[in-house]
């Protein structure tokens, strides 16, 4: 049972670390900065979550299933569009949740689509989901099965002492951010280094806002 656990795990640390440079790189090249991404640690556990969920629950486009109920296509590229379409079904719907479920227990807005054409409320719309999808078809279809063949063949009891370990520390990081959050009512931003326009680095002390940052704990290069 661990043997099987094991590797799945692997691929939920890297794709929860995965996730944190994502974000932070679109971070940085929408506003020019990077930050701790209300985490602690460098990884974002919802990534990893939702890598190893479409796994089981959509299985990978050269092989589509739904919930366990396997599919079968003329060609791979039908197969291809159902889990294309799916996924973007499934990313709208998580989003949806997601973010009305902060927004009524956090009381934060944590992001906003309504500026995109074609958004479906705050918190989805049909150009993000296509851009989401796109990008968990091909990460599915390309480097999924090359990691998992790849963590699969490892039998190093060290490594999965580690695995575990990490697994752990990335769930008391995500219950501690959302614990944070729902008591606070903000994310626990702790720094965030600016590169746009001169390099500064801020380090937060659990101020609300990037305005209220005073000058001793700014930090300019």
């Amino acid at each position: 049972m661990i043997s099987k656990i094991t590797p799945l795990l692997m691929i939920l640390v890297i794709a929860s670390i995965l996730g944190y440079m994502t974000e932070n790189i679109w971070v940085g090249l929408r506003f020019g900065y990077w930050d701790n991404r209300g985490m602690m640690m460098p990884g974002l556990l919802g990534y990893g979550m939702a890598i190893v969920g479409l796994y089981l629950i959509l299985g990978l486009p050269q092989k589509p299933i739904l919930f366990g109920h396997e599919f079968f296509f003329e060609n791979s590229l039908q197969g291809i569009v159902f889990y294309y379409a799916a996924a973007g079904v499934l990313v709208s719907v998580a989003e949806i949740i997601l973010g009305n479920f902060v927004e009524k227990h956090c009381e934060i807005v944590w992001w906003n689509y309504t500026g995109l054409p074609l958004h479906i409320g705050k918190y989805t719309s049909v150009p993000t989901s296509m851009g989401f999808a796109a990008m968990i078809t091909l990460f599915m279809g390309c480097v999924f099965p090359r990691l998992y063949a790849w963590v699969v063949q490892i039998e190093n009891p060290s490594l999965s002492i580690l695995t575990f370990a990490l697994t752990g520390l990335l769930v008391m990081d995500f219950g501690y951010a959302s614990r944070y959050m729902i008591r606070n009512k903000r994310v626990n931003r702790l720094w965030q280094i600016e590169w746009k326009g001169g390099f500064a680095v801020h380090k937060l002390q659990e101020e609300e806002n990037w305005e209220n940052v005073s000058n001793d704990q700014k930090y300019q290069f």
